[in-house]
């Protein structure tokens, strides 16, 4: 919970965005409705880890995607759904470039009334489906 506040304060001071996840591609983890904090990616800044989870242009379509990082090298990342059956990711694209990524998750918003407050706010990201 005191990470979920820490994110929250920084996401109105400007630090931190927020996204709505759609699909199942994340399940167990993240589910349809789930809203995620994220900051935002910066080139050379930004330090890219595996099990992070991470939020990117789809390389191929016009659409955002959030996946798992299963591995990274200098300039690409190969990234996973964590419900592989359901998931689009590096199994069907290949590697993205880290320049297609948007922002990496922070935590998942688990306090109820910090959600619905942001729903009304229609302030969040939208995620495609897969």
């Amino acid at each position: 919970i005191l990470k979920n506040f820490f994110d929250f304060i920084l996401f109105f001071l400007g630090l931190r965005k927020t996204a709505i996840i759609s699909g199942e591609s994340m399940f167990p983890y993240l589910k349809e409705g789930d809203i995620v904090f994220f900051k935002k990616y910066k080139k050379n800044k930004s330090i890219l880890k595996n099990r992070q989870i991470v939020i990117f242009n789809h390389p191929l379509k016009s659409k955002n995607l959030i996946k798992r990082i299963n591995s990274v090298n200098q300039n690409n990342v190969e990234v996973i759904g964590d419900n592989i059956e359901f998931s689009e990711d590096s199994n069907k694209f290949g590697l993205i470039n880290n320049e297609k990524i948007i922002g990496i998750v922070t935590s998942k918003l688990i306090i109820p009334k910090l959600k619905n407050f942001l729903i009304q706010k229609n302030r969040s990201t939208s995620l495609n489906p897969k």
